[in-house]
């Protein structure tokens, strides 16, 4: 049987945090641009659907314009008024491409699909399944902060010919 003492014991302790400190702390590589914007996309898409609107709207710079010529507290009205009202059960994103235009600059195109639901999945949308959908081209800029924001969008609401 092995005895440790205790001054073993709390250095074998203290190295142990060290390690654990060294591996938290390490530096991470940054994620490429089409990383950043697609995780971006698909927390604001989970927060929608959660019905969050703060977090969606914390991916939206004070400097958003859309092509309607909306700007971040209009997004966040008709946000309101789509997601909080309820009609939406599961929001879907299919398509989604984005587009390095500088290190702190990306693109992206991407289809949403609202529908009223139980499907958990895309393939799964029932033909008894009310849907909208819509295409939102636009852009995302890495702001001081580092966060990456949507500083602008087109969208145009999609035809059922062209969901898939």
């Amino acid at each position: 049987m092995v005895t440790l003492s205790r001054s073993r014991v709390v250095g074998l302790a203290l190295a142990l945090l060290a390690g654990g400190l060294v591996l938290a702390l390490w530096p991470r590589p940054e994620p490429s641009v089409q990383e950043a914007i697609t995780r971006k996309i698909i927390q604001m898409t989970r927060a929608a659907e959660q019905k969050d609107i703060g977090t969606v709207m914390e991916g939206v710079s004070a400097r958003f314009k859309s092509g309607q010529g909306w700007n971040k507290e209009q997004v966040r009205g008709v946000l309101v008024a789509q997601v909080l009202r309820g009609q939406w059960v599961r929001i879907f994103h299919t398509g989604l491409d984005v587009t390095e235009v500088s290190p702190t600059r990306g693109d992206f195109s991407v289809k949403f699909i609202f529908a009223r639901s139980e499907a958990q999945e895309l393939e799964q949308l029932a033909r008894e399944s009310v849907i909208n959908a819509w295409l939102v081209e636009g852009s995302f800029e890495k702001e001081q902060d580092g966060e990456w924001r949507v500083v602008e969008a087109r969208n145009r609401q999609l035809d059922p010919s062209e969901l898939f």
